[in-house]
């Protein structure tokens, strides 16, 4: 198996969250990677699914990363 991310164009670009979610690896570790390189070919859109790292997650929050990241109220509970 390729250890190199592959991203893929699509036709056209993605506009709806759930479809950008659907279609990238949001946390994988060359996610910036692949963007940039969509950017500087001019891809219109992108897609991880092809890609051998597509299940790869670094990073994806956890909801108890969020629990001590609640606003308090006015009295501090």
């Amino acid at each position: 198996m390729s250890i190199t991310p592959c991203p893929t164009p699509l036709p056209s670009a993605l506009r709806e969250e759930e479809a950008v979610e659907a279609q990238r690896n949001l946390f994988c570790g060359h996610y910036d990677r692949c963007l940039h390189l969509a950017v500087k070919r001019g891809w219109d859109g992108w897609s991880c699914r092809h890609c051998p790292l597509k299940e790869l997650r670094v990073g994806e929050p956890e909801a108890r990363d969020y629990a001590h990241a609640r606003p308090r109220g006015p009295d501090g509970h």
